[in-house]
């Protein structure tokens, strides 16, 4: 059996911690020597405190204050594997996140500094809160799929607003998925955990949205099996020229690594004009057309959205108020993402026919006065 002192991580762990003080019992380090300097204080809290004294922290500040170590530059891990995370400094994550997140232009000046770590949910969500909400957001829905069953309201549709389903409905799940994924992208590549927190619940919020579009093609499907609901959606979404537009922009989204500029695309541009377009204006679409079950369900879809478009305005604002030449990086970025956003919806322009440069209209005008609120 080979010595502790012949093998390579032990020689490693002398290398980096040989110098420090050791602990009494034996040859052990203590591996919080960063920490030196420190007052020695006894408290629950050590980081709130040192920003509340001795105020009691709320629950969300205990369960949401800086605890992402690997968005930390005076964490461990910084100081001895010169990033995030334990996997020394050439490792390809490491590489990833300091070169997207830690010197992003939007994300570095803040980071440097330790000053993201104040950033606060409005909302001041925590996991039980959440949930608590969204239980009762799918209460409310599941009385709405209840109320359909139960009157039979799916015999009454006309075969233009099955085919409208079919067609155009369905395929949503796909683009509510893109926004999932890029909400877990965003809550991964966060500079700090209250930020991560507000994009978890986010990408939830979109799966909740897959999952009841997928439930409602259901529902049809068995009133009309004949029909092939829930058969040709994905087809629809590579292929119908109503999605081709939404699909680039999205796809571009997807690959846009920078973590600043991530959130301008997906926050400040394609998820604004999409939420607008498909859960305001394509339920009143489909009033007319004699649905109004939908304008129901995407009501409980909009809550959502006005409650993350309140939590991005602070977070931008937050930003802001500290570094106020960061308007110049965003507005940029924002110009470009702007124009792809409204590309974006082009395909629906023969879903809404002569009222689309007015939905069109509305969406933009909608918009600026959101980011007239931001500052921008």
């Amino acid at each position: 059996m080979s010595k502790l002192e012949d093998l390579e991580w032990y020689k490693r762990y002398k290398e980096l911690f040989g110098a420090f003080k050791k602990a009494e019992e034996g040859d052990r380090f203590f591996r919080d020597y960063e920490y030196r300097g420190y007052k020695r204080i006894w408290t629950t809290w050590p980081m709130l405190e040192k920003r509340l004294g001795k105020k009691k922290p709320s629950d969300y500040q205990i369960v949401t204050y800086a605890l992402s170590y690997w968005a930390d530059p005076r964490s461990p891990t910084y100081i001895y594997d010169k990033g995030p995370f334990e996997l020394g400094t050439n490792h390809i994550t490491q590489k990833w996140y300091k070169h997207f997140r830690d010197n992003s232009p939007l994300i570095k000046p803040l980071f440097e500094k330790g000053q993201w770590h104040d950033y606060e949910d409005p909302y001041k969500l925590t996991y039980w809160t959440y949930n608590s909400m969204a239980d009762d957001n799918e209460t409310y829905l599941d009385k709405v799929y209840e109320e359909i069953v139960s009157t039979k309201y799916d015999w009454t549709l006309s075969e233009e607003m099955l085919e409208f389903y079919k067609n155009i409905y369905d395929p949503l799940r796909y683009v509510w998925h893109t926004m999932q994924m890029e909400s877990a992208y965003l809550a991964t590549m966060a500079p700090t955990s209250s930020i991560s927190n507000i994009f978890i619940f986010m990408a939830m919020d979109h799966m909740r949205r897959v999952q009841r579009v997928a439930q409602r093609i259901k529902m049809l499907d068995i009133v009309y099996p004949s029909i092939g609901f829930g058969k040709t959606g994905r087809k629809q979404f590579e292929e119908s020229p109503v999605f081709q537009p939404a699909r680039e922009v999205i796809e571009k989204m997807l690959v846009t690594y920078d973590v600043g500029e991530a959130l301008v695309a997906f926050n400040l541009g394609v998820k604004f004009v999409l939420d607008e377009l498909l859960l305001r204006h394509l339920p009143q679409l489909a009033s007319k057309m004699g649905d109004e079950m939908m304008r129901h369900i995407h009501m409980s879809f909009y809550n959502d959205t006005l409650r993350h478009r309140h939590q991005v305005e602070e977070l931008f604002k937050y930003a802001f108020s500290k570094e106020p030449r960061l308007k110049d990086v965003v507005k940029p970025w924002l110009k470009e993402w702007q124009e792809k956003s409204y590309y974006a919806i082009d395909g629906f322009r023969e879903i809404f026919k002569g009222d689309y440069e007015n939905v069109v209209s509305q969406i933009k005008r909608s918009h600026n006065e959101y980011l007239g609120g931001i500052g921008l």
